[in-house]
């Protein structure tokens, strides 16, 4: 084969594979898509605990929980991966979730110090612990995690 073919094919066959589309990752048909409720709350823990650092050292930013509050609004509306055991009670977890965010920024705005900010800091996962104690005991532990220790 001469020397231009054998280049001309090398040409062609980079040219094929680059068009090809790369296979999708298989998923294990076993394995259920977490609700939108569950990977609302994956979200929720991977953040504050990508926030505990900040909370420990009293730097917590307002961007920084304004950006939590948008992105855990969903919490209230979010389908559940079994809504028949949903209690009563959730709705009114939901909201003070949200509400202690609130608080946690209200703390930032004022200036407050190191000590307030890890209190709101907490109060916003002591929400996430006593709602869990009455729906779904199992993230408990991580969830007590992410508490800053005083």
């Amino acid at each position: 084969m001469n020397k231009s073919v054998f280049t001309a094919a090398l040409v062609m066959a980079g040219i094929v594979a680059c068009q090809q589309q790369p296979e999708a990752p298989k998923r294990n048909p076993r394995v259920a898509e977490p609700s939108e409720l569950a990977a609302t709350m994956r979200t929720m823990t991977a953040d504050m605990e990508a926030l505990k650092a900040k909370a420990q050292a009293g730097t917590l930013t307002l961007a920084d929980v304004e950006s939590l509050r948008a992105a855990h609004e969903p919490i209230k509306t979010a389908t559940p991966t079994k809504p028949e055991e949903i209690k009563e009670s959730f709705p009114g977890f939901a909201e003070a979730y949200l509400s202690n965010l609130d608080a946690l920024y209200d703390a930032l705005k004022t200036q407050a110090d190191r000590e307030a900010q890890i209190e709101a800091f907490n109060a916003v996962i002591a929400t996430c612990e006593s709602c869990h104690q009455q729906h779904c005991p199992g993230p408990l532990d991580r969830i007590r995690g992410i508490k800053v220790q005083e």
